[in-house]
């Protein structure tokens, strides 16, 4: 199977990094495709890379699916501009469609201690750390993300009404789920997420544009998504929800404590935890005003 690299980028600093990660892969790419804007120039003459600019700074999902547009192989991989593939992140990936998946999602190893950075990545992607089992998943994380191509093509690719990096991937979940294919987590597919939201106020915007997203997924995927969820508490009231919103966190919190030995392992990222819950149920709220 040919595998094509996707990478949405936005002058990441990381670039060239993430480019040196997927060229020591046990299993190497077709191409690498990257699409967005290089303004550093951080992008060379590296082999198999092709660099699509673009005019103007555009959305994830819109590069992503640029790039997927270009490619040729039999499967399309994204990874984000500022994650590092582990040596054998392509060729678990490939594995898992070999024994007849079509949809696969990939690990998130977490190496960094600082404070924010880590309530961020066990803020969103705790289910899909490397330390959780293989199998199936409600949704999957565009990050460290392969799909045969030509169903990725035939489903339209991602919501490019989604600007900015958050829901695209949940709503390109559900799409498939509604038509019937099976979301596989593969761990060992492992991806290291080096994001750069250090403050308490950037993990709050990102986890509040989370919660906006998904305010707008949720009720067009009533059947996947289930009938009961904590948010429908509210009754659909903005105001009612940011008041019971520290209940829900606290909730969240204890179900993420007994799950995930991660937070187990440092009790310190709790309250860091919570405050990543708050912001989601702010940006829920938010989400639900006409």
């Amino acid at each position: 199977m040919k595998v094509s690299v996707v990478i949405p980028n936005l002058n990441s600093p990381l670039i060239d990094v993430v480019l040196q990660s997927l060229h020591q892969q046990q299993t190497p790419p077709c191409e690498i495709i990257v699409v967005g804007r290089d303004d550093q120039q951080r992008i060379r003459n590296y082999p198999l890379v092709r660099f699509i600019e673009t005019p103007k700074s555009v959305s994830a999902a819109v590069a992503r699916n640029w790039g997927a547009n270009a490619a040729y192989g039999d499967i399309v991989y994204f990874i984000d501009a500022d994650c590092l593939a582990y040596p054998q992140c392509l060729h678990q990936h490939v594995q898992a469609h070999l024994q007849g998946e079509v949809v696969v999602g990939g690990g998130v190893a977490i190496h960094d201690r600082h404070y924010w950075h880590l309530c961020d990545n066990l803020a969103v992607f705790a289910p899909f750390l490397t330390s959780q089992p293989r199998g199936e998943r409600p949704y999957l994380p565009s990050l460290n993300l392969s799909v045969r191509r030509i169903l990725f093509l035939d489903l339209g690719g991602f919501d490019e009404r989604f600007f900015g990096a958050s829901g695209e991937d949940a709503d390109l979940s559900f799409r498939l789920r509604q038509r019937g294919y099976r979301l596989f987590f593969e761990p060992s597919a492992a991806i290291e997420h080096r994001h750069h939201r250090l403050t308490i106020g950037d993990v709050w915007r990102h986890l509040s544009s989370f919660g906006r997203s998904y305010a707008s997924i949720y009720p067009k995927y009533p059947e996947l998504t289930g009938r009961y969820r904590r948010t429908d508490l509210a009754g659909g009231r903005p105001g009612f929800l940011r008041t019971i919103a520290p209940l829900l966190a606290v909730i969240d919190c204890m179900e993420r404590w007994f799950q995930y030995p991660e937070l187990r392992a440092c009790p310190h990222i709790l309250p860091g935890i919570l405050w990543s819950r708050l912001a989601w149920y702010d940006g829920m709220a938010n989400g639900m005003r006409p």
